[in-house]
């Protein structure tokens, strides 16, 4: 993770560098010069070395004021950059993986580990400053009276081991209680989404105890985590103090039988305290368990490999839209989706995806625009393999509309231009009207410029408006993944026309759930076990083959003439 900080911001990281190493530095200096001084004082040595004293003493003083400054700008900055870094690779995910992560979890993630982790690599270098600092104590307390030395490490080093022990375990239980924290998120999340449903049911407090089932749990292991941090401490403490205790009273005793000076007794008792640097920070390495737990946390979704971003392809060959789906099969959750599936779709044509529910009409859709790839098979755009042509470009060419769509920007026309930046007023006044929405858009309070956040949308509303957003695109193949589920009979049968009609030439998937929606398009494709069952006209399919009619239940419309 520090190489994450050193990249994202190399001048407040080497500041802060700069800042430890020589705070450290002056630290370990100073019981030599002080003593030094001390001995003058006391006509023990010949010298003063006040000056020294005072060199190093402000040497220290600002490179700790150094350190400490740029250390909250390395922090602010870099966890500013790295969340964009962790946002970045999580949209280059493929649909599937970024759909097995509640959004919650995602969002508690990105909110409280991105700074955990970015703490972590900070801590990690005042750990090793930490240690660089007590090594050198340590080493200078020997050269100064070996016996010293001795009775420290006998003191000291048979707790460490414990030490080490304790702070691993506490790792691994804030580890678990962030796991279970984020399943507290991932279900408020899916509580608050669903509280119209909540509502209506009348079950808020049967929702509230299933939100908060894993409270409990997350009870016993923070209880778990700070009694393992109060022994440890108290532990620590108590080593500590009969360390410092045992050298003080031989140093003492020393004094008395003239092996050292007043000097030396103050140098061994600063070389007693850069000695207990690492194991007196006992709190810091407890946080840096907490953190690195975090930093794992973080890495089990940055480790995810993206999805490929395609070949090198900068636009793929002047065509009709012809497509063609060879041998797709597509795995999910222990079953397969689609079998060895063969389709070829006429350019220009309106092609209807039919089956029953599960049947894969959004997977068969979903693979033409590398939402999701195919385990085994191609799919081809006149001619050319979807992966070999750059996303970039895919997303020019296929262009969708969701059953629950979601519009992004700050203002109504940016909304519908999302992902094409060239389009114009008039491109925007055409794909209104295609999709039946200039009627409800022209009463708002600035039309087409109106903020979102202004206005509320029904979800028949929602739908007209990705409808617009996916003919502004004006790619060469349309795909409605039930983009008019929330739309009336009425108002269903004018926009279907009018995308039939209006943009016929381009070639057109829609995944249709009524029989009128099938009866509007130029052919079926019947989705049933995973392949196609049956492609040919709708009328045909109706009038031949009661299967065929029995997948759409009840809704028994007429097939169109």
């Amino acid at each position: 993770m520090w190489w994450h900080v050193l990249r994202l911001t190399p001048g407040w990281a080497a500041g802060y560098l700069l800042g430890s190493t020589v705070a450290a530095a002056a630290s370990v200096a100073l019981p030599a010069v002080a003593a030094r001084a001390t001995d003058g004082i006391t006509g023990d040595a010949p010298g003063t070395g006040y000056l020294a004293l005072l060199v190093v003493l402000v040497a220290r003083g600002a490179a700790e004021l150094l350190a400490a400054v740029t250390r909250e700008a390395v922090l602010a900055e870099a966890t500013q950059l790295r969340r964009g870094q962790v946002l970045r690779h999580l949209f280059s995910l493929s649909w599937a993986d970024l759909r097995r992560r509640p959004v919650g979890d995602l969002v508690g993630r990105l909110v409280d580990d991105v700074p955990q982790s970015v703490g972590a690599a900070i801590a990690a270098v005042d750990t090793a400053v930490a240690v660089a600092t007590s090594c050198g104590g340590l080493a200078l307390l020997f050269l100064l009276d070996p016996l010293l030395g001795a009775v420290f490490v006998v003191g000291v080093l048979p707790a460490w081991p414990a030490l080490r022990v304790a702070v691993r375990r506490i790792g691994v239980a804030h580890g678990e209680y962030q796991r279970v924290l984020g399943a507290i998120a991932a279900r408020l999340t899916d509580a608050v989404s669903g509280g119209r449903t909540i509502r209506a049911a009348g079950s808020a407090a049967r929702e509230m105890a299933r939100v908060l089932a894993p409270l409990p749990a997350l009870d016993a292991v923070g209880q778990r985590i700070w009694h393992g941090q109060r022994v440890v401490s108290w532990q620590n403490e108590l080593v500590l103090t009969a360390a410092r205790v045992g050298v003080l009273a031989v140093a003492g005793f020393e004094i008395s039988t003239g092996r050292l000076s007043g000097g030396d007794f103050l140098a061994a008792s600063l070389y007693l305290s850069l000695a207990l640097a690492l194991p007196g920070t006992v709190d810091s390495l407890l946080a840096l368990a907490r953190m690195a737990a975090s930093t794992r946390r973080l890495a089990e979704v940055t480790s995810q490999a993206p999805q490929p971003v395609g070949g090198p392809a900068a636009a793929l060959p002047p065509g009709p839209g012809a497509v063609s789906f060879q041998r797709v099969t597509v795995r999910a959750a222990g079953r397969t989706v689609l079998d060895n599936l063969e389709l070829t779709v006429p350019p220009g044509v309106a092609l209807a995806v039919v089956g029953a529910s599960g049947s894969g009409k959004s997977t068969l859709t979903a693979l033409l625009g590398r939402l999701l790839d195919p385990d085994d098979g191609r799919v081809l755009i006149d001619g050319v393999p979807v992966d070999a042509v750059s996303t970039t470009v895919l997303r020019r060419e296929v262009a969708y509309a969701f059953a629950r769509p979601a519009l992004i920007g700050d203002r109504l026309g940016e909304a519908i231009g999302w992902g094409r930046p060239s389009v114009t007023a008039a491109d925007l006044t055409t794909a209104l009207e295609v999709a039946g929405a200039q009627t409800f858009v022209r009463r708002l309070p600035e039309a087409a410029d109106t903020r979102l956040a202004a206005v509320e949308f029904s979800g028949g509303e929602l739908q007209r408006l990705s409808l617009a957003r996916a003919v502004a695109h004006d790619a060469r193949i349309l795909v409605l993944d039930d983009a008019t589920s929330s739309l009336d009979t009425v108002t269903e049968a004018q926009v279907t026309t009018a995308l039939t009609q209006r943009l016929r030439g381009r070639t057109r998937l829609v995944v249709a759930h009524r029989a009128v929606t099938a009866a509007r398009c130029d052919l079926v494709a019947w989705l049933d076990g995973g392949r196609i069952r049956a492609l040919g006209p709708h009328a045909h399919l109706w009038a031949t083959d009661p299967a065929y009619r029995a997948v759409f239940g009840r809704d028994l419309s007429a097939p169109a003439p």
